[in-house]
């Protein structure tokens, strides 16, 4: 019966091949001693019945480490596919082919994706920060070194805490921008929708303030409301909101996913958007061009993230961090009475 990676391990590919550990582990793995063709062909062999992972190692040991993986939690969100085709342009470029790898939610999910990923020896590795919120940097470093020192990049796209070279966003200034442009829109109770945890939100919601702080509106009369990153924790947010007293006249929301939640259920309460409130976004997503009222948000350059991102794993020296800018995008979720007061 064929095993699984998680049951094959390095000893059963060597008791099965009659070689020592020492020699499966250099045919698999890399070292500096050399081991026959028969010997690496039969250790080759058992390693692909049994399913071990790592016999992928040995083909890319001989040269072909092209492989370049983007990981994230869920693949299927528009900025991940705009940050793959940026990748994979790049990828084009210099050679090296670009892929994408779904890692779920959770420390363990994304402890065994890194383990399969590993065996299977990539050149590098990019990481999208967004996909380890709900992970702590120390349950998934142990298995980050690893790459590296398998020779193997990685860097990360978003803030994250872990030391690795890193694509940023300027959340914090992208929020100011967002706080200065509904703060003068000439109300003056504001509510922002966020998601604990999450250091590009934290960032933004940073700046939302000072923004707004700057327009003259006190941060510590700011509603803050906790939500799930998902446009259901959208709703539940708008909820609360709805039911304040005085209830807020702007809302900005720490990305598009919550703020559109928020928006169909303003609307769906009877709630006029933008008369009654006024509310934003933040990564410009397709969708938010297609909702009602088409919502008010900032453009983050995606695919440019991904593209630097390939090619800082790729060079040979150090690169500094790139920090990239975005755009304030006004539709008809707020009215446009602030926009030539922040262009």
């Amino acid at each position: 019966m064929r095993r699984t990676y998680q049951k094959a391990t390095l000893r059963d590919v060597a008791r099965v091949a009659g070689v020592s550990p020492s020699t499966a582990s250099r045919v698999l793995n890399g070292g500096d001693l050399r081991v026959s063709e028969r010997l690496s062909t039969r250790v080759l062999a058992v390693a692909e019945s049994l399913g071990y992972v790592s016999n992928q190692a040995a083909q890319a040991l001989r040269g072909r480490r092209t492989a370049i993986v983007l990981l994230a939690s869920d693949p299927r969100t528009a900025s991940i596919a705009a940050i793959a085709a940026g990748m994979e342009a790049a990828g084009r470029e210099h050679g090296a082919l670009a892929s994408i790898t779904g890692a779920g939610s959770g420390a363990e999910a994304h402890r065994t994706a890194l383990e399969v990923l590993r065996g299977m020896r990539p050149r590098a590795l990019v990481v999208a920060s967004a996909s380890f919120a709900d992970v702590r940097s120390e349950q998934v470093l142990p298995e980050l070194e690893r790459f590296r020192a398998d020779g193997c990049s990685v860097v990360f796209i978003g803030e994250h805490d872990m030391p690795f070279p890193t694509v940023r966003f300027d959340d914090i200034e992208l929020g100011r921008t967002v706080g200065r442009f509904m703060g003068r829109l000439g109300r003056r109770r504001a509510a922002v929708l966020t998601t604990p945890h999450q250091p590009a939100l934290e960032s933004r919601t940073k700046g939302f303030l000072h923004g707004l702080a700057e327009c003259g509106i006190d941060p510590d009369a700011v509603t803050v409301e906790h939500c799930d990153l998902t446009r259901d924790g959208g709703r539940d947010a708008a909820r609360r909101v709805a039911l304040a007293r005085p209830r807020p006249d702007l809302v900005l929301a720490g990305n598009d996913v919550i703020a559109i939640g928020a928006l169909n259920e303003f609307r769906r309460l009877g709630i006029d958007v933008p008369s009654d409130i006024a509310i934003s976004g933040v990564d410009d997503i397709p969708l938010s061009r297609d909702v009602n009222p088409p919502l008010t948000t900032v453009t983050l350059p995606f695919a440019e993230a991904g593209r630097l991102a390939l090619e800082m794993a790729l060079s040979p020296e150090p690169v500094q961090d790139p920090v990239l800018q975005g755009s304030l995008v006004v539709r008809a979720s707020t009215p446009r009475d602030g926009f030539e007061a922040v262009r």
